[in-house]
């Protein structure tokens, strides 16, 4: 009994490692690659939280459109996430992680009310490639104001729990599910979905046609009226598609099939064929089920009416991204695979729908328990593998962006010592880059958040112009007697080598500045080969020593004047310039 007991337990542990594992790995990938700086559409959000914080908020703050979408419920949860954190980015990634985490409990408790206790290998197969799509890798867990989207998958998994819930009143049900869909209708575009997207499971209730009938025209009452109130004000952001009609339709389909695919694979031809696959199974599935009489029989139908509902959320959710971004380009969601949560979740629709069919006697009783067994492990393995191809691009992806997001971050705390200039505004090398093409955007930013003391931004930081230490080198152009004569239409190009002697973290950037002014017109990212300076220094530290940049002389003045390049010692907080500067006079042409 005691060796029953041991052997249970351990079975127990490795199914509770394993179904751990995959949310191991996203706290893993955010703690690692996810970096506390607010990335385009969050720089809306200052300006909220000035008015937050100087009482000035009205309701038609939280209700206004954002991109054509109303997001009142998020607006709540970052107001509220800010103000706890000092606005910390990192925790609306781990709160969406929540969030995805509440979202996989109740699809797991879904599951169990749709199983067979005869199967229950089969079931924790399908929930353990459940979890591990869920916790997919993808941009996504790095980008907070990305919370709408797990925040909508979280009601609609909820409000199908709740409606196939059999210990609760119809009516009970019916509300708690309408709150759900009218937190996602204001949470984005999309949350409207839920509305329509639940409809077969309303209508797979236990109950007379006549209560199915007056349930779904108040379920349609309720769309309608969310619907009505989502149009208040609404006005469509002008488009440019410059497609003639068949290109149009050719672009949408094209899209479309990537869309369904994006969460497997990422290559062109291949995502169009798997999303052809994905799609005929789902409808080929659902009409098998209304063939075979399912409709007919109360028991399947109660058992496969969440899942299609939650794939039907999917699909209409990506015919709805397909209006909106067919301009993109049909190859678009391969590129952008923050647009992949809410397709997963057809994905893990049509796993939890051929559960349930191997299941039911009527199927179960053709095939035998190990080729059941057999081919659900082949299928299995197949997506497993083809999500683990998935994440390891999305870390790979994520390696080569962290250190322009940390470059970023340094530029942010840096702030105020950044100027104005023509550098920062439009070069694709600037620092700023990675958090908004839009520099104004980021300026108005800062000056809501210092005027509301909300994130630490660098002040009163010392400029040493002759350290002790050899900090690095302007090795190009070499300094001449005389300054360098160019136009304001010439292109400048600066090179050098930048380091932290004895420090374990070395400088990432370099910031030039002219003349006697302590601020900075450009910056420089430190990530070149420099083995000549790391076997000079007898240290592999120094290995990625070297800067380049290159700048448009309009970012100087008419005249004369010396360019310096400083790097920023956090261990220390002050800029310590590098050897050497460049004379250089300006002239108009």
């Amino acid at each position: 009994m005691f060796k029953q007991s041991l052997s249970l337990s351990k079975t127990s542990l490795i199914l509770l490692g394993l179904y751990l594992l995959p949310l191991i790995i996203v706290i893993g990938f955010i703690t690692q690659f996810g970096v506390n700086i607010p990335v385009y559409d969050q720089w809306v959000l200052p300006k909220l939280l000035e008015k937050v914080a100087t009482k000035q908020l009205a309701f038609s703050d939280l209700f206004e459109l954002h991109n054509n979408h109303r997001i009142l419920f998020p607006r709540l949860v970052f107001i509220g996430l800010a103000f706890l954190s000092d606005w910390n980015i990192k925790l609306e990634m781990f709160f969406s992680l929540g969030l995805a985490v509440c979202t996989f409990i109740a699809l797991y408790y879904l599951a169990s009310l749709t199983s067979s206790p005869r199967f229950r290998n089969l079931f924790h197969l399908t929930n353990l490639l459940t979890g591990y799509l869920i916790f997919s890798l993808n941009q996504e867990w790095l980008w907070g104001f990305q919370l709408p989207i797990f925040l909508i998958n979280f009601c609609l998994i909820l409000a199908c729990l709740i409606l196939h819930l059999n210990f609760l009143h119809s009516k009970t049900k019916q509300i708690l599910a309408a709150i759900c869909c009218v937190v996602a209708s204001f949470s984005s575009a999309q949350g409207l979905i839920t509305w329509l997207a639940v409809i077969p499971l309303l209508l797979s209730q236990n109950q007379t046609q006549i209560s199915k009938t007056k349930q779904l025209l108040i379920w349609l009452t309720g769309f309608i009226l969310s619907a009505a109130i989502y149009a208040i004000g609404y006005q469509q952001e002008p488009r440019i598609i410059n497609l003639s009609f068949a290109e149009y339709i050719f672009t949408a389909i094209h899209f479309f099939l990537n869309l369904l695919a994006a969460p497997l694979v990422q290559i062109p031809v291949l995502s169009s064929l798997i999303g052809v696959i994905i799609l005929s199974l789902f409808i080929g599935i659902s009409a098998y089920s209304l063939k075979t009489g399912y409709l007919k029989s109360p028991e399947p139908l109660t058992q496969l009416a969440p899942w299609l509902s939650i794939g039907l959320f999917s699909l209409l959710t990506s015919l709805l991204m397909t209006w909106g971004r067919v301009e993109w380009g049909g190859n678009y969601p391969l590129t952008a695979t923050r647009y992949t949560t809410h397709t997963i979740l057809l994905i893990i629709s049509l796993i939890q729908l051929c559960r349930v069919l191997i299941t039911n006697p009527q199927i179960s009783g053709k095939l035998n328990r190990n080729n059941s067994i057999l081919i659900s492990s082949f299928c299995a393995g197949i997506l497993f593998s083809l999500t683990s191809v998935s994440s390891h691009i999305a870390i790979t992806q994520a390696q080569l962006e962290f250190p322009y997001k940390t470059s970023s971050q340094t530029c942010l705390t840096l702030f105020s010592y950044l100027e104005d200039s023509e550098f920062f505004k439009t070069s694709p090398n600037r620092c700023l880059l990675p958090m908004s093409k839009s520099t104004w955007w980021i300026r108005e930013g800062v000056e809501s958040l210092e005027k509301i003391e909300m994130r630490n931004f660098a002040e009163n930081i010392p400029f040493v112009s002759q350290p002790n230490q050899v900090y690095g080198y302007i090795d190009h152009p070499t300094t001449p007697e005389t300054p360098l004569k160019i136009n304001t239409n010439d292109i400048i190009n600066l090179r050098g080598w930048a380091i932290l002697p004895e420090q374990k973290q070395q400088p990432r950037l370099v910031f030039l500045s002219h003349g006697k002014q302590n601020l900075f017109f450009a910056n420089a990212d430190v990530m070149r080969e420099s083995p000549d300076i790391a076997e000079y220094l007898n240290s592999n530290r120094y290995r990625l020593a070297r800067w380049e940049v290159v700048f448009s002389a309009e970012s100087l003045p008419i005249g004369e004047t010396e360019i310096k390049a400083w790097v920023y010692d956090p261990q220390h907080q002050q800029f310590v310039r590098l050897q050497s500067q460049v004379k250089i006079s300006i002239a108009t042409q």
